[in-house]
Formats: C-alpha cells, sequence, structure tokens
C-alpha cells in the first residue's frame, strides 16, 4: 500500500502538487500571477504590495479525495512603510512514507503607483522516513503592472537558477509564469501561461463573480494537464472562507478550504 502511495506522489510531482496554490487562485483554474492579496504569496509575491492590513491564512488540502495525501499552508502578509512582508510555508505529503516541506520568505515593494516588484528567498526539505533526507534552497523574483486599474499585467520566474535536491529524486519547480487580470464590474477574468524547464507550456484561464458584497462564485481550466476547476468564497467580517476544488479526469477530485483573516 505504501508503495501504491509513493508511486502516485511521483506522479503527481509533474503537476507540482506539493506547490501550494492558494485557494482563491486555484478556484480560478490555478491562475493568479496578476492578483493581489494574501494569495499572491503563492503565485506572484508582487501583488502583496497591494495588502493594507496583516492578514494571517491557514489552508488544508485532501489529494484526489480517495487517497491519504494531503497539504498543510500557513501564509502571513505583514504590510510596513518599507514595503510588504510576507511568509509561507507548506506541507504535503503522506504520513510515515513520504513528507515534502517548504518555506520562504518574501519582500514586495511597490516603484510608483502602477509597478511592484517583489523577491523571495525558499527553504525546501523533501523526506522519506527510515530513508534519507535531502534539503534545497531556491529564490523568485516577481513585477506586475498595473495599465489601468482594472487591467493589470503579471510575470513570476520561480526557483531562479533551477536548484534542486542533491541525494534523492524530487523537483523544486521552475518555472515563468505571465499573468493578466482584468476587472469588468463584478466579474474578474484571469489568464496564465506557465512555461517550465522541462519544455512544457501550460494555459489557464479563470473567472470570479461577486453574486453579493460577500460571496463570489468561480471557475476556471488548465489544458496541461486538462482540469476543471471551481470555488466560491465567503466573507463576515474580518474572516474569509474559501473554498475549491479541482477535477483530474483520471486521479478525481481535490478539495481544498483556505481561512483568512484580517487584524
Amino acid at each position: 500500500m505504501i508503495g501504491r502511495w509513493l508511486i502516485l506522489l511521483l506522479i503527481s510531482t509533474k503537476a507540482y502538487t506539493q506547490t501550494y496554490t492558494g485557494t482563491r487562485h486555484q478556484a480560478m483554474g490555478g491562475t493568479g500571477t496578476a492578483l493581489q492579496e494574501i494569495y499572491s504569496l503563492t503565485a506572484n509575491p508582487a501583488g502583496l504590495t497591494r495588502l493594507d492590513q496583516v492578514v494571517v491564512h491557514v489552508a488544508y488540502r485532501q489529494h484526489f479525495l480517495s487517497t491519504e495525501i494531503t497539504g498543510q499552508t500557513a501564509l502571513l502578509g505583514i504590510p510596513t512603510r518599507l514595503g510588504n512582508m510576507g511568509v509561507r510555508i507548506h506541507r504535503y505529503g503522506l504520513q510515515d512514507a513520504y513528507e515534502a516541506l517548504h518555506g520562504g520568505v518574501v519582500y514586495a515593494k511597490p516603484l510608483g503607483p502602477k509597478l511592484a516588484l517583489a523577491i523571495s528567498v525558499n527553504f525546501h526539505q523533501l523526506r522519506i522516513p527510515a530513508y534519507r533526507v535531502d534539503r534545497s534552497f531556491s529564490a523568485d523574483a516577481g513585477l506586475q503592472y498595473h495599465i489601468r486599474e482594472d487591467l493589470v499585467v503579471g510575470i513570476h520566474y520561480q526557483n531562479i537558477g533551477n536548484m534542486g535536491y542533491e541525494r534523492v529524486y524530487g523537483v523544486v519547480p521552475s518555472t515563468l509564469r505571465i499573468g493578466v487580470g482584468y476587472q469588468l464590474g463584478k466579474v474578474i477574468l484571469t489568464s496564465d501561461a506557465v512555461y517550465d524547464l522541462t519544455r512544457t507550456l501550460d494555459g489557464r484561464a479563470g473567472l470570479e463573480y461577486a453574486l453579493t458584497a460577500a460571496l463570489w462564485l468561480r471557475g476556471g481550466f488548465s489544458l496541461y494537464p486538462l482540469q476543471q476547476y471551481a470555488g466560491f468564497g465567503l466573507a463576515w467580517d474580518h474572516m474569509v472562507v474559501d473554498v475549491a476544488t479541482t477535477f483530474h479526469p483520471r486521479l478525481g477530485i481535490s478539495p481544498q478550504m483556505g481561512i483568512s483573516y484580517a487584524f
């Protein structure tokens, strides 16, 4: 049974399921390069510059529902006069069999009203109990440019230098993401192109509709692999609850929930 789960974990590496995508972004097709919020810590940290409150976020994901593969995440965003800071921690794996741990520290700063830049330094650990532990470090960079207030372009380069593990098989994704976000009334449209060093190109698209001031409906899709996404967000006072589900044609569904609190 353990061997079966390990095979599934390794197959899932291609889809980078070990890397947490913010729940709102996940519901919108895995996009988010051009969005601005606490979830920018998982897509393009340049979007953190629009954060004006301290925000704490925790999330849980059950991969493929019928398996014991899970992911847990914590995010922290802190606005300051010198720029905004962020911290992210994500754990992915199968208890007593396989564990991938990722953490990062982010600094994001606006350069005028339209341009924002960010950089993050990341720590990665891959552990297989009773076998081996390996660690690695990486750096990311991102920018966003507001063509208009309702039209944003974002670029994010993940894992500059293509760092990886030396002693065990595992992937630290190295990708270039270019995204566009456009707000049309109550609707936000997003689209990302994602290119990685394995020479694969993925296209993603999503949308969000504000049904009320406190309820959002979301959906999207990705092309490689072909998957569909859906979810919603619900706000109450200082708290936001986001729910997303990924529909994989062979492996099944992966539900995800995130809770954010703004101080």
